[in-house]
């Protein structure tokens, strides 16, 4: 935010605010010399008059001097009233007319002279009245200190700061500088309790009324009439938004995975940062048409008509569907274990009649090593098996679930979902699928999880009952939980006991227990047939908490701080023979058993037996050197987390390097793919001093100093597979951090020029730029003729 302009009038004490030619420069030596000259002739003159009036007094009251002196004296002193109103009223016209041209600047008015006063306000009859004397000039803070210092009296005007949006109404020129004078401005009543502006309310309405009309397929393929049908009403309802998907295209990444989460959210109607506020990480919601979701008492969805409870349940089509899992099955040779996993939730067999869960992957299998190659006992490495579409589908007949480990793998929508929402969480999103077939079948056993899940409902009904966490322990929990029984959550009442359908979504903190199962068919078949269900639980926040922050930086602290040149506190040696004084069978502090003397600090000597004297004294003895040991320990451990302070940044970015390794490869749009190396023939391919760049898509690489070199990180190379592909980073010198900090920090919708890059040299600059893009990190854009002056490569 550039500072407000300021000026200073220059002129006499008594003719403040007077006009004068405009100067350009700040305050140079020469006008502040003119000002101290000013001052000095000015008290001068001030001394004459005084001396002047002393001398009138003293003729007036002796009666001296002859007549034509005394009426001389006269008709000077009434012509001087007169030319003192005179150049009083020519002075406010002048303020007002500079006021009326300079009213969006700061105004530093010198006024140590009361204007009121008449006796005071005497013209200077020896100065003359010239740009030197009176002038508006620019002036630096450090000059407003100077002029400050030497006394002179100044009034501030902030300048009134201007609106991008254009309103209705425009206030004259007068009115906007008195304004300026309240000490507030436009732009601080546009920001409401939660400081946010006016123009982000506006940019915020409008994301929600896109995530309100569109579906999540969308959302994700806006490019795509995967719906043509479902727009009609939306047109007609609101004639402002003639296309959405039009309007989406032309988001930033960002902005768009904002509209794809409130538009998974939109049958709740809540918003985005509602649902962080009262539901994230706190309790579960559940967002289906005409429910009631958790804790609220009002309809969600509202009855709605038939048409809107058809698009409803279509509202999550595309993303994936029964066949997709067939011809996955079919074609992709899923491997029990890696890709899939076969369950059901049914009597253990042991007599017990105790449900639980039952895998039936196929072991993996031991694959012979070449010939030549030397082996071991049993020789070989362990496989896992590819699945059979067969075997998979009997057992599915007979009432076990089919879980895809990685569904995105080999779809693009999956994909897409969660590339999009990891722009929304700024962690890793992971997904599951599974099928289970109709006629009340389970798959797995009641158990939390260590993720915040989101249950998408695509094909078919099942029923969902959840439960809060057992204990505060297992509140937000960093590992999942062993498997439960019926009998462990007996007698609990669920907070969730609902069947999802399709179009519905549900919402799981970590921590919350839950199972589910289809429900009976509806033709009263056997178990195996009626309606199968299908559901993709999307996965976040999976060891992204404080404690796997503090997991990175207390280790490395404790080593920085043990090893450091300036204290040897941490290396020095435990005190002799604190063992026999420390530990929980020396602790007293909370001993119900200890001595009758030792609670009764005050009890004197007198009171107590030998026995009971020594063994307070030994108490306190003891007492003292614990408190000794604690405090040289708390002095020490105060150590290692004053060094922790200084890692903070060193932390985030080794976890920040962690989520570049587990999220996904970034899924472009068409429009973000065409800028970048996918489509070299199109944009270019080559980088020249005016080309513009940005990275492809926010956070998809991060630069850290390692071994006193600039290294970036990045995923664009990453598999779909989670860690199925190492990072690769790019190696740098440290002079170029601050070209690669410029490039990795422009994002959509901004652009940078390659010259404009902090560095010596273009060459440089160009094959820093080339290197990036190549990576297929950077976008690029050559909006005019190619600069072919200088060349690289």
């Amino acid at each position: 935010t550039l500072l407000p302009t300021m000026t200073m009038t220059f002129g006499n004490d008594n003719n403040s605010g007077g006009g004068g030619d405009k100067g350009g420069g700040g305050m140079s030596r020469a006008a502040k010399k003119r000002l101290k000259k000013k001052q000095k002739a000015q008290q001068q003159q001030e001394q004459r008059q005084q001396l002047k009036k002393k001398t009138k007094r003293k003729s007036g009251s002796s009666g001296s001097g002859n007549s034509e002196d005394a009426g001389f004296d006269g008709s000077n002193e009434e012509e001087e009233r007169r030319e003192r109103k005179r150049a009083k009223k020519q002075a406010k016209k002048k303020k007002t007319k500079a006021n009326a041209e300079d009213g969006e600047k700061m105004s530093l008015l010198e006024s140590d002279g009361d204007q009121d006063d008449d006796d005071q306000q005497q013209p200077f009859d020896d100065m003359e009245q010239d740009d030197e004397d009176m002038r508006i000039a620019e002036v630096s803070r450090g000059e407003l200190d100077y002029l400050e210092s030497q006394g002179v009296k100044v009034t501030k005007k902030k300048k009134k700061k201007k609106r991008g949006k254009i309103e209705s109404g425009h206030k004259d020129d007068d009115d906007s500088d008195s304004d300026s004078d309240g000490g507030s401005s436009d732009r601080d009543d546009d920001i409401d309790a939660t400081g946010t502006t006016e123009e982000e309310r506006e940019e915020k309405e409008i994301l929600l009324s896109l995530a309100q009309n569109l579906t999540p397929s969308q959302v994700l393929f806006p490019g795509t009439d995967v719906d043509g049908d479902a727009d009609e009403d939306t047109s007609e309802e609101d004639g402002a938004m003639m296309d959405p998907r039009r309007i989406l295209q032309d988001l930033t990444s960002t902005s768009r995975a904002r509209v794809l989460f409130e538009s998974l959210l939109a049958p709740s109607g809540l918003t985005a940062d509602e649902f962080y506020r009262t539901y994230w990480e706190k309790k579960p919601l559940l967002i289906a048409k005409s429910k009631v979701s958790f804790a609220t008492e009002n309809d969600n969805g509202g009855g709605g008509a038939k048409a809107a409870s058809q698009n409803h349940k279509t509202r999550l089509d595309n993303i994936l569907s029964k066949k997709d899992i067939e011809s996955m099955l079919a074609k992709c040779s899923l491997r029990y274990g890696r890709e899939l996993n076969v369950t059901r939730y049914a009597d253990a067999g042991d007599g017990s009649r105790t449900k639980r869960r039952i895998t039936l992957d196929l072991p993996p299998k031991r694959v012979k090593k070449k010939a030549g190659k030397s082996s071991g006992q049993g020789g070989g490495d362990l496989q896992p098996v590819v699945a059979d579409p067969k075997d998979v589908w009997s057992n599915f007949s007979s009432g076990c679930t089919v879980r895809l480990l990685c569904p995105h793998l080999h779809s693009d929508s999956v994909h897409s979902l969660l590339s999009t929402l990891e722009l929304e969480f700024g962690c890793m999103v992971g997904s599951n699928a599974y099928l289970t077939p109709g006629g009340d079948s389970q798959g797995f056993a009641p158990h939390f999880d260590d993720i915040e899940a989101f249950i998408l409902q695509l094909e078919g009904r099942k029923r969902w009952r959840v439960y809060p966490p057992p204990n505060k322990a297992e509140t937000l929990p960093r590992l999942s939980s062993r498997d439960y029984t019926e009998e462990n959550i007996e007698g609990t009442a669920p907070v969730i006991d609902t069947i999802l359908e399709p179009g519905d979504i549900l919402y799981m903190p970590r921590g919350w227990i839950h199972h589910a199962h289809t429900p009976p068919s509806r033709g009263g078949g056997s178990q195996g047939e009626g309606d199968h269900s299908l559901h993709l639980t999307a996965s976040a926040m999976q060891q992204w908490a404080w404690a796997d922050l503090l997991d990175i930086i207390m280790p490395e602290a404790l080593e920085a701080a043990t090893a450091s040149e300036t204290s040897t506190s941490l290396r020095e040696g435990l005190p002799r023979n604190f063992v026999n004084y420390m530990g929980a069978m020396y602790d007293t502090s909370n001993d119900d058993d200890a001595p009758e003397g030792l609670k009764q600090a005050g009890a004197k000597r007198d009171d107590m037996d030998e026995d009971e004297y020594e063994e307070l004294v030994r108490q306190r003895k003891m007492k003292r050197m614990q408190d000794k040991f604690c405090e040289e320990a708390n002095k020490r451990i105060m150590r290692v987390c004053k060094e922790a302070m200084q890692m903070v940044n060193a932390g985030c970015d080794q976890i920040g390097k962690r989520f570049l390794s587990d999220r996904q490869p970034p899924a472009l749009t068409p429009n973000e793919a065409v800028l970048t190396n996918e489509h070299r023939e199109e944009n270019g391919g080559k980088i020249w001093p005016n080309t513009m760049c940005r990275l492809a898509r926010p956070g998809i690489a991060r630069l850290v100093l390692e071994d006193d070199k600039a290294v970036l990180y990045h995923c664009a190379d990453n598999s779909r597979v989670f860690h199925g592909t190492p990072l690769s980073p790019l190696e740098f010198e440290v002079d170029d951090a601050p070209a690669l900090e410029m490039l990795l920090t422009t994002t959509e919708p901004h652009w940078i020029c390659v010259k404009d890059l902090i560095h010596g040299d273009i060459e440089d600059k160009m094959e820093i730029a080339q290197s990036l893009y190549d990576e297929g990190i950077l976008a690029i854009l050559q909006t005019d003729r190619p600069d072919r002056t200088v060349q690289t490569g």
